[in-house]
């Protein structure tokens, strides 16, 4: 098995994906896997799909995982910032 679990988020990272994403991020998690999320279609994002991602990182990161977003749209970008989650996108600031 693979190190790394990779998951494309499509074009939409809210409510209506979050229970399908959440059963993604156990397997990888349960399996001991990083993920890496490519979010380079994402046009619309919500808080709950932020969350999820956030609580994500922080137990992977506990597991000595990680969770990479790759290609982050501007979507994604403004939402992280705006709800102060830059650890996201691997920033600080």
């Amino acid at each position: 098995m693979p190190d790394l679990f990779q998951i494309d988020a499509g074009e939409k990272l809210h409510i209506s994906v979050v229970e399908r994403l959440h059963e993604q991020l156990e397997l990888a998690l349960s399996n001991h896997q990083s993920v890496e999320l490519d979010v380079s279609k994402v046009a619309q994002t919500d808080t709950a799909s932020l969350q999820l991602l956030y609580a994500f990182k922080v137990a992977s990161e506990k597991a000595g995982l990680r969770l990479v977003l790759l290609n982050p749209t501007e979507s994604v970008s403004s939402s992280v910032k705006l709800l102060g989650l830059n650890s996201l996108l691997g920033s600080t600031d």
